[in-house]
């Protein structure tokens, strides 16, 4: 049976169109087909017209443009064992459009024959050409393509996959060290959370429940701690990995791509045993914004909110009477959009040391730290040449651009965490997905450790040198 999972191109739809049209990947761009009018097999094209057919239509929102979900990246993966050749995965991807469109939106299909399993990548355009407004995408439109994949999948005699493999993220080669000497606690923590996290609903059951199975969850601002009950080891969320911070574990509680605001507790109007009502900033209490409980992490006097991102968003009055209807993203609008926490991201990069004595430990530790610090030189020289140098850009405007690098890893960990939450995944797939997110942690640690190294550079040369201070010194003196 086909495994399906869902994504967002926001920005660089040139590029991905690109990257699923690869003819080293589609046969020469034979597996690629399209229900676009007259453009041929052009990538480029298929992005342009998919962005032309958005700028012609009128939504009726304030939002703000770089913002807007470009299109919706689908893949369909057929297990390795299936008899399926690339040309019926090709028509099975086909089928499976014509079936959820109805033939109202646009799509591009290419199949993939490059890995163990085939897999078909689709691009689809959030325009319904019926209504000529964008098609919202509600929680439940992945159940629908799953469900209509495995019709077409088991009509084509292809089996049925049953068995449920429980998920790891983010082992680093000392954790595999460990793992195999039986004593890695954070292998031990990755796991219950991941089991734990698929059967609760709420970031305060899965307090709870991991609790139960002897892990205590400390929430301490923008981090997590998590502490083994059996040995008392604590691990900040960072040393988990990426997927394992707050944003993350509420992607995977409600296996979707999040949102997240945050307000202080006087802002709540009212409230509930489902529900609070939180003042919208800047409308002067005009404007109310409701939100389950269930996507709340309490944090003191601050609360975040986690919400769905392809999903949209209802303002009230002071009534609670409709107002507005604005998607998740266009609350930014109102609220602070979460700032980049770089040193949260920067995971340590020198090996975790393992010696006979205290000794030859505490050496080999100071010959780690000394390899890091030209590693930090290396890296520092690197992006001032590729940014400042070759690209042209001040250290301001290096630093914004690897930011939005960085927030476009981070959406795309979010997918892939989402994806790797489906039960019945087939081995080589769940194996893909496992090196794909680790992959994108290693990546948004290399972008962070580039933002810092800019960073530090621009406070030394803000410093005054010996010089300029004696010299200043004297000059005050007289």
């Amino acid at each position: 049976m086909a495994v399906v999972k869902i994504g967002q191109v926001k920005q660089t739809l040139s590029k991905a169109m690109n990257y699923i049209c690869n003819p080293k990947k589609t046969q020469d761009m034979e597996l690629v087909s399209t229900n676009l009018p007259d453009v041929g097999k052009n990538p480029d094209a298929f992005a342009r017209y998919f962005l032309e057919e958005q700028d012609r239509i009128a939504t009726g929102r304030t939002q703000v443009k770089d913002t807007l979900v470009k299109a919706h990246h689908i893949i369909q993966s057929f297990d390795p064992g299936d008899d399926i050749t690339p040309e019926r995965a090709h028509e099975l991807g086909v089928e499976l459009m014509e079936r959820i469109t109805g033939g109202m939106q646009h799509y591009v299909i290419a199949t993939h024959t490059d890995r163990d399993h085939i897999h078909n990548h689709i691009m689809l355009s959030p325009v319904n050409l019926e209504t000529l407004k964008r098609a919202r995408v509600p929680r439940t439109y992945l159940k629908q393509l799953r469900t209509i994949s495995d019709e077409l999948c088991r009509d084509a005699g292809l089996h049925v996959l049953k068995e449920t493999k429980a998920k790891r993220y983010g082992k680093s080669r000392p954790d595999l060290y460990t793992q195999l000497k039986g004593e890695s606690v954070k292998e031990s923590i990755r796991l219950r959370i991941d089991q734990s996290a698929g059967r609760v609903e709420s970031f305060d059951q899965l307090k709870q429940v991991l609790r139960s199975v002897g892990v205590f969850t400390h929430v301490r601002g923008r981090y997590l701690t998590f502490e083994d009950a059996a040995t008392g080891m604590k691990f900040r969320d960072g040393k988990l990995g990426e997927a394992y911070d707050e944003m993350n574990i509420m992607v995977k509680i409600g296996q979707e791509s999040l949102e997240g605001i945050s307000f202080n507790r006087s802002m709540i109007a009212r409230q509930d045993s489902r529900t609070i009502s939180i003042w919208v900033p800047g409308t002067r209490r005009s404007k109310q914004l409701t939100i389950p409980r269930s996507r709340l992490v309490m944090d003191g006097r601050t609360i975040r909110a986690w919400l769905p991102r392809d999903s949209d968003q209802v303002l009230s009055d002071r009534q609670g009477r409709f107002m507005q209807q604005i998607p998740t993203e266009g609350l930014y609008e109102y609220f602070t959009p979460p700032a980049l926490n770089i040193d949260k991201l920067v995971r340590d990069s020198f090996p975790q040391v393992y010696a006979a004595n205290p000794k030859q430990r505490k050496r080999l530790i100071a010959q780690a730290y000394k390899v890091e610090e030209v590693n930090n030189v290396v890296r520092e020289i690197s992006t001032v040449r590729e940014y400042l140098v070759e690209g042209g850009m001040t250290s301001t405007q290096a630093v914004e651009a690897l930011s939005q690098k960085i927030r476009e890893r981070q959406s795309d960990l979010q997918s892939l965490i989402v994806a790797s939450c489906e039960e019945g995944l087939p081995g080589a797939v769940s194996e893909d997905l496992d090196q794909q997110i680790s992959s994108s942690e290693k990546e948004i640690t290399e972008l962070a450790r580039q933002v810092r190294a800019l960073r530090g550079r621009e406070q030394r040369r803000a410093q005054p040198t010996d010089a300029a201070r004696k010299e200043r010194t004297q000059r005050h003196s007289r």
